[in-house]
């Protein structure tokens, strides 16, 4: 009876592996892509036929279950086969765009960006992204249920031969084994054609032959052996007490950062008022954000320290000492974002100590250009009503620059434009031709950004006050425009997504330009020695004086799982939350492909930078003794 109830599951089995091919056909092509020997393509040609079908295990495996429990309710495991299956397509195809545009699997950050209050509209999602997803959801869904009714069809009138089923599953196994031997013959030669193109595919299980090639005296190609060890511990955040001089009159201070503004954006034509502001000010020309992504950025500025401390400082609710420092001095508020506090959670890290009505967002109903109009209109009235008699800090947080790159028609400085954008239709072949309309509309909200800027300028000069404030205009992070391969950021750290335009104004500082490298971080070590620090830098800070011109053998970036580490001639990549490992070829600063050769005398060069930055991403943290 079971077996005549399972008979339609064989070839509703192969028609949804079918289908999953088609959805992973673009990891197919990326891997083959970044291919050139014959193994390569053999080893990718295998991998995307086993994982197509173990992409379906789950689905497969539960719909068996139920087939086994429930036989005499068959409808019962159809309807688990339909429903399971459509559930493990979509997870995949939204996977594979997810890895298209950043080059990143569904994982923790994706996750929390789901769960998290405010994630998800933190994308800035179009009515016409809603419409698309729906097309794809029904498209999937549509499909499945055709298998389903195909396979009934097929058993009820044609009984698949048995010889068929055992090539099919034959050919899979013999997949299965190639795949994982090519993959395990390439970890014993550190393969790059292989072992840097299989993370393309979602969940890649790793193998590896070292021990036994150990045992028979074949000798293997040495791993990296530079790691990070991302740990929870309790903090150790200051190292020491810090003491502070007393200050008399503690400067206001006004601190503007816009989403997603790289440094290229700072012209005359696109942002007149922030470049008339850089020009009698301190203009930063080569300063890096302290990651690609705004968690790690908006950390690195706040504390001075590296993304890598993120979970430690969220877990233990440990606001900066620079925030810490501000309370003391009994500074009056006020904290804006046209996003949300609580995605990323820094209502629990940057603001932790503050209480929460004072963290005013945006009306998150409205489109981000008019949540940055209303919030800076809201910041002007503040400036006018504020006691003059007491210090004031301002942070404001700008959304209209973050995609889908949001500004009013009326605004429009760059033309023609790309009218929306639209997530679910996205993927690289179809921004390639439309990039630079995109670009554009990236401008215009840059631009929009800058409208904001200047009022906000325009009311400290009309109140007499600029002179006595700190005035800070930023980015979080940079954005990428394919230019890399890329589109957006939290991907990689090349100078598209991790260099963002700095100007100061500091109250008794000449105008300059600098263009030596400066750090995020080194905003809240400089703000910190303004407002009293004294004793070492690195009590309570990896980042250095935005002034002191005493060379640096290294900046650090972050993003979700490693850290970047750049030097005058070197920019490498280091994980600290992955599971396995993944390679990351070192390049030039400014991200110019190097030869093997350039590449092992710039890391032997650099190894001390390198490993300072490692011992420096647990510096803060209280790490038991292992003896």
């Amino acid at each position: 009876m079971k077996t005549k109830l399972a008979s339609w599951l064989a070839p509703f089995a192969l028609l949804s592996w079918l289908h999953m091919l088609t959805l992973t056909a673009d990891l197919l092509a990326i891997g083959i892509a970044d291919s050139t020997p014959i193994r390569s393509t053999l080893f990718h040609l295998c991998a995307w036929l086993v994982y197509g079908l173990i992409y379906l295990s789950p689905a497969l495996s539960l719909t068996t279950s139920t087939l086994w429990l429930s036989s005499r309710t068959p409808r019962l495991a159809m309807f688990t086969a339909v429903i399971t299956t459509i559930l493990c397509l979509l997870f995949i195809q939204i996977d594979g765009m997810i890895y298209q545009l950043y080059n990143f699997h569904f994982n923790g950050f994706v996750l929390n960006l789901l769960l998290t209050p405010g994630g998800v509209e933190s994308l800035g999602s179009s009515s016409d992204t809603y419409i698309s997803a729906a097309f794809l959801i029904a498209r999937i869904v549509a499909i499945q249920v055709l298998a389903l009714l195909l396979s009934m069809k097929i058993t009820g009138s044609f009984c698949i031969p048995r010889p068929w089923i055992a090539a099919t599953t034959g050919l899979w196994l013999l997949a299965l084994v190639t795949q994982a031997f090519l993959y395990g013959v390439a970890d014993l030669h550190k393969d790059g054609t292989i072992l840097d193109t299989a993370r393309v595919y979602p969940f890649f299980k790793r193998v590896s032959f070292r021990t036994f090639a150990a045992h028979i005296g074949i000798e293997a190609a040495p791993h990296d052996s530079l790691a990070l060890s991302a740990d929870s511990a309790r903090l150790a955040y200051p190292l020491e007490r810090i003491a502070f001089t007393v200050l008399d009159d503690p400067p206001d201070i006004i601190w503007l950062v816009a989403e997603s503004l790289r440094w290229d954006q700072l012209r005359p034509d696109i942002m007149p008022n922030s470049w008339a502001l850089a020009k009698r000010s301190q203009h930063f020309t080569r300063h890096y954000s302290s990651g690609n992504g705004t968690r790690e950025s908006l950390f690195g500025m706040s504390y001075g320290l590296y993304g890598s401390y993120w979970s430690s400082f969220l877990n233990a609710r440990r606001g900066p000492l620079l925030m810490d420092r501000i309370l003391t001095l009994n500074y009056q508020f006020d904290l804006r974002t046209s996003a949300r506090f609580s995605y990323p959670e820094f209502d629990k890290t940057l603001f932790a100590s503050v209480p929460g009505h004072q963290l005013q967002e945006a009306d998150g109903t409205l489109p981000p250009w008019q949540r940055d109009e209303n919030n800076t209109t809201a910041l002007l009235e503040s400036l006018e009503n504020r006691d003059l008699d007491r210090p004031f800090l301002a942070f404001y947080f700008l959304e209209s620059t973050h995609a889908r790159y949001s500004f009013p028609e009326n605004k429009t400085l760059l033309q023609p434009y790309a009218k929306d954008i639209n997530y679910a239709r996205i993927a690289k072949d179809t921004l390639r031709p439309q990039i630079h309309l995109i670009k554009n509309r990236y401008s215009n909200a840059a631009h929009w950004v800058d409208v904001q800027v200047g009022r906000i300028v325009d009311q400290l000069e009309r109140q007499g006050t600029l002179h006595r404030t700190i005035l800070i205009v930023t980015g979080d992070h940079g954005e990428e425009f394919l230019e890399q391969g890329s589109w957006g950021h939290n991907s990689h750290f090349v100078d598209e997504q991790t260099r963002v335009p700095l100007v100061v104004w500091m109250p008794g500082q000449a105008p300059q330009t600098i263009d030596r490298v400066t750090s995020h971080m080194d905003i809240a070590t400089t703000l910190l020695q303004v407002l009293g620090a004294q004793g070492p830098t690195r009590h309570y800070s990896l980042g250095q004086h935005l002034f002191d011109p005493k060379p640096r053998s290294h900046i650090t970036l972050s993003d979700w799982h490693s850290i970047g580490v750049v030097t005058h001639d070197l920019k490498f990549r280091i994980p600290y939350l992955n599971r396995g490992k993944l390679s990351w070829k070192p390049t030039g600063p400014d991200d110019q492909p190097l030869d093997s050769v350039e590449q092992a005398e710039r890391l032997k060069r650099n190894r001390h930078a390198i490993i300072s930055a490692i011992g420096e991403s647990s510096l803060f943290l209280n790490i038991p003794s292992k003896d």
